[in-house]
């Protein structure tokens, strides 16, 4: 049996939802094609779930329906943003007459399924295939922010199955036995240049492979003398600016009309280096540590800094 592994929709109003219904259709061909029947969506479906909107809501649950209709069997684990109190209730239990909800944690054969947890306590011992939406030490969120311990459970609490499918980070990523499906689309400028898709999971030979989807419009980032250097069409656009305001104005007009979707400026003030004398010839991390104890600028508390600078480290 083929298994179809998705997760991290975040569904919301406006392009978003429009940019899901496409997957969402894609994957509705992609198993007709390869003769797949069962869907898990490893949590998060929805971007909030204690604030549903009706333009976000109601096409989904559409298409989901539909998709049942078509002979898709569903099962929805929840994610940290599908539930809205302790007691793990989410919206998406409304779908329960389109699949299978799990709430908690359920047993089914080989198959455990986990939602959402902070607790250690929750999470089973021992299983065969276990899928989930958690954080995990030593993977990362996206592009730029890794998990550690202080924040993730440690790898070690999953020696003990054989294969682990996750969602919850938004990047595509595997270690050993735990593997994170990712987002199946951009969905911030911190996920610049990661490939997304969604897993196809082989029951018999028990292995998995990663399917890219390139379809979804992409998140890039320009700067302002590049603009006729890049296509911008059907992409989220983060320009850094370093000129006057007016300029920025007249550009962002020029890559509307070019066919981009969102355009997002950071400012970036021009300011010279100042040249700072360090002591000792200590490490790079003693250096910085130096560094930001020297800083002198209104607003600029050190000691946080530091404090900030360590839990990077």
């Amino acid at each position: 049996m083929k298994i179809l592994l998705t997760s991290d929709f975040h569904s919301e109003k406006g392009i978003m939802i429009n940019i899901l219904l496409d997957y969402l259709s894609y994957l509705e061909y992609y198993a007709k094609e390869n003769n797949i029947k069962d869907f898990f969506i490893l949590g998060d479906v929805l971007e909030r779930s204690s604030n549903i909107k009706n333009e976000a809501f109601i096409p989904l649950f559409l298409k989901l329906i539909e998709m049942k209709e078509a002979g898709i069997n569903f099962t929805f684990v929840l994610g940290n943003h599908d539930v809205f109190n302790i007691n793990n209730d989410s919206i998406v239990q409304t779908f329960r007459p389109i699949g299978r909800v799990v709430k908690t944690c359920e047993i089914d054969g080989d198959f455990t399924f986990l939602s959402y947890t902070k607790k250690e306590e929750d999470i089973p011992k021992a299983g065969k295939f276990l899928f989930t939406h958690i954080p995990i030490a030593d993977f990362s969120f996206d592009s730029a922010f890794h998990m550690t311990e202080k924040y993730a459970f440690p790898k070690s609490l999953f020696e003990n199955f054989q294969l682990v499918f996750t969602g919850h980070f938004h990047r595509h990523q595997s270690q050993k036995n735990i593997v994170y499906i990712g987002s199946p689309y951009q969905l911030t400028f911190g996920e610049i240049g990661l490939e997304k898709g969604f897993v196809v999971f082989d029951t018999d030979t028990e292995d998995w492979d990663f399917v890219k989807y390139d379809k979804a419009p992409k998140h890039i980032e320009i700067r302002l003398d590049e603009f006729n250097k890049v296509d911008v069409s059907n992409k989220f656009v983060r320009v850094i600016v370093d000129t006057k305001i007016e300029n920025y104005v007249k550009l962002k007009r020029i890559l509307f009309e070019r066919g981009a979707l969102e355009i997002v400026p950071v400012f970036e003030k021009k300011e010279e280096l100042k040249k700072v004398k360090f002591s000792g010839s200590g490490s790079t991390k003693d250096i910085i540590r130096e560094y930001l104890t020297t800083i002198k600028k209104d607003g600029i508390d050190n000691k946080k800094l530091l404090e900030i600078f360590e839990k990077v480290i």
